[in-house]
């Protein structure tokens, strides 16, 4: 079994990045082999020591597609970064690529010869679209139409480190299997999203905020909306306490969800829940159709936080008109008309960025469930629900504080993997005296035998622990307990009489480590 290529790190001989990996180089979207990284590292261990032994393989020949990629990615017109890296890749050569690899997961190579090797992550998985859209319409042919049509148009949004496999390994692939698959047309491909400051995401390193610890301190419609608000579609983007209080509170909160509840409130309390019915204002109407213009060609250029931006721009809108308008005062039924069909069309617009918050808006509004096509949909006279306040501000410097002492109720994975864990067997027991909790423990690891001091005497006799197997820490600084030593630490769970060993389920040689 050989370590996987992408867990190993190096300097890009290309650019002279630091950090490429073994597949690939982030920085300036070079496919390399793990051969090829200046001073490269395991990026479990950080040694150098690495071992290069040749194996056979079976290759995807890009450099014999080349001409057909080529004439592909030419005829697509790629924008901003995919074209970059692309055309990078072609004017370097594009030089066969091995789609097996010698490691133990993943799907086992067909061919024949292959035995114990395993396809490339890259080499199936943007297959999977295909297969997907098989699996979707089982039975029938209908799959077909999205990739053997002419009237398709596909639209893919990936992030950077993902570019050529969706613009010379996917096609290529597709290319050569002669059958005429529809290659795709848009690839829109983001920046990083980074860490305060620009530090990369690393779970092993504690740097970030996970998805688990996110959710425990925010609602996910309001990471959707920040998320999504400042996706880092032209540049990196560094996470930050302050973009994060803007987006949310600034323009989802005080302007967006703010219009909601004003038109839906003015409708409930002057109008008894009944939508005017008076026809659109002509000026809303036109400010809405530019909108919605706008947004679509955002969405199809996969622009997300542009059309997100979109859809909030009504709220900017929407909320000056009302306030110029001051149906309060003069008593105007086609404002307040007005305002509510473009409250409605902005929650129609928002419905695939915070779907949730959307939907309850649309029940309010009665419109029911988000439909693209009822967008124009004027609801002259239609009966409302309860409005009511569904989104409140955040206190950005709690969350920034619950994160921070979740951080620090962390262990990195770096400091778990210096833990020491062994299977022991406990060969001897003695009573403490003038310690009624504790026992002296002599425990067998294999080639050596360790003593421990634990306080268990509550839950189990001298006869219930001797030939015991337990799991113990043999690694920790030794500590003295009532005149003893104690090398290693059994692991329990529980407390007092309720205390409870932990043990392997079966019997295994003393000395076996965890992990």
């Amino acid at each position: 079994v050989f370590l996987a290529d992408r867990f190993i790190s190096g300097t890009c001989p290309r650019c002279g990045a630091p950090g490429a990996l073994g597949n690939q180089c982030d920085s300036c979207g070079a496919m390399l082999e793990p051969e090829e990284l200046i001073d490269p590292v395991c990026s479990f261990c950080g040694k150098g020591d690495i071992e290069f032994r040749s194996t056979k393989h079976w290759y995807l020949d890009l450099a014999k597609l080349s001409p057909q990629l080529q004439e592909y990615v030419k005829s697509r017109n790629f924008q901003g970064n995919v074209q970059q890296f692309t055309q990078q890749m072609i004017t370097d050569g594009l030089k066969p690529r091995a789609m097996t690899r010698d490691i133990d997961w993943g799907i086992p190579a067909p061919f024949e010869g292959a035995e114990g090797k395993v396809i490339y992550v890259w080499g199936e998985a943007a297959l999977g679209y295909v297969s997907a859209a098989m699996e979707h319409f089982a039975g029938n042919d209908d799959w077909k139409e999205f990739w053997f049509g002419d009237d398709v148009h596909q639209i893919y949004a990936i992030g950077k480190d993902n570019i050529p496999f969706h613009t010379l390994i996917f096609p290529g692939q597709l290319i050569a299997s002669g059958r005429g698959y529809h290659l795709p047309d848009q690839i829109a491909a983001t920046e990083y999203l980074n860490w305060i400051g620009g530090d990369s995401f690393s779970k092993s390193r504690g740097v970030g905020l996970y998805c688990d610890d996110a959710l425990a301190v925010m609602d996910a419609e309001l990471w959707r909306f920040y998320l999504l608000y400042n996706r880092p579609e032209g540049r990196d983007v560094n996470f930050s306490w302050e973009e994060l209080a803007k987006a949310v509170n600034g323009v989802f909160i005080s302007n967006v969800a703010n219009l909601i509840n004003r038109v839906l409130s003015f409708v409930q309390d002057r109008y008894d829940r009944i939508v005017p019915d008076v026809d659109v204002d002509s000026e809303v109407a036109s400010r809405i159709g530019e909108a919605i213009h706008s947004y679509v060609k955002a969405i199809a250029r996969a622009s997300l936080s542009h059309a997100l931006r979109e859809a909030c721009s009504l709220a900017v809108y929407g909320n000056e008109y009302f306030q110029r308008k001051a149906p309060w005062a003069t008593k105007d039924a086609v404002a307040v008309g007005s305002a509510f069909h473009l409250v409605k069309a902005m929650a129609i617009m928002l419905s695939p960025f915070v779907p949730r918050y959307a939907t309850k808006v649309l029940e309010i509004m009665g419109v029911g469930e988000a439909s693209w096509e009822e967008i124009d949909d004027v609801h002259k006279g239609a009966a409302i629900g309860s409005s009511r306040v569904l989104l409140e501000r955040i206190d950005v410097e709690r969350i920034k504080a619950e994160v921070e002492s979740l951080a620090q109720e962390r262990v990195s994975f770096d400091d778990f993997s210096r833990l020491d864990m062994q299977v022991g067997k406990i060969v001897s027991v003695e009573e403490i005296a003038g310690a009624d909790r504790l026992y002296r423990l002599q425990i067998d690891v294999g080639k050596r035998t360790l003593t421990s001091v634990a306080g268990i005497r509550a839950r189990y006799s001298t006869e219930d622990l001797i030939g015991r197997q337990v799991v113990i820490v043999v690694n920790l600084e030794p500590t003295v307990i009532r005149g003893v030593k104690s090398e290693a630490m059994l692991l329990a769970a529980g407390k007092g009489k309720g205390i409870s060993l932990l043990a392997p389920d079966r019997d295994v040689p003393p000395g076996s480590a965890i992990g």
